[in-house]
């Protein structure tokens, strides 16, 4: 009888090896958007994803209650608020893109994988809970 799947000169081993870099040479995320960077697994949604984001880094200038003095006027101190500022501007602060107010100001950038999260939260249509 001959067995398909064995190949002598590289043992049983070598086999399952060589069987397995085949089955897992095609994976890819071709068919469905790639983790974030930080392979976050809870729902991007505002109360348990993005307010704690914005309580970190951006609310000792942008609560509720100091918006007006220490803000710039842009009040990001709840949903309703923050859904109200358009998403380019947003990620154009947070992303410090060229062009925007680098946010949050006189602090180290948002990680990466916090950006992401922001971002996930928009492209699934800022969830509040």
């Amino acid at each position: 009888m001959r067995h398909f799947f064995k190949i002598p000169a590289l043992g049983l081993a070598g086999t399952a090896v060589a069987m397995l870099a085949v089955a897992f040479a095609g994976c890819s995320y071709s068919h469905g958007p790639e983790p974030s960077p930080c392979n976050d697994p809870a729902p991007a949604t505002y109360a348990a994803v993005v307010s704690p984001i914005f309580d970190a880094g951006c609310r000792r200038c942008h609560g509720t209650s100091v918006y007006q003095t220490r803000g710039g006027g842009t009040d990001l101190g709840t949903y309703q608020a923050l859904k109200a500022v358009p998403t380019t501007l947003l990620m154009g602060c947070i992303e410090q893109q060229p062009g925007y107010d680098a946010m949050p100001k006189g602090a180290p950038k948002l990680s990466d994988c916090d950006i992401a999260r922001i971002r996930a939260w928009i492209a699934a249509g800022q969830l509040n809970n």
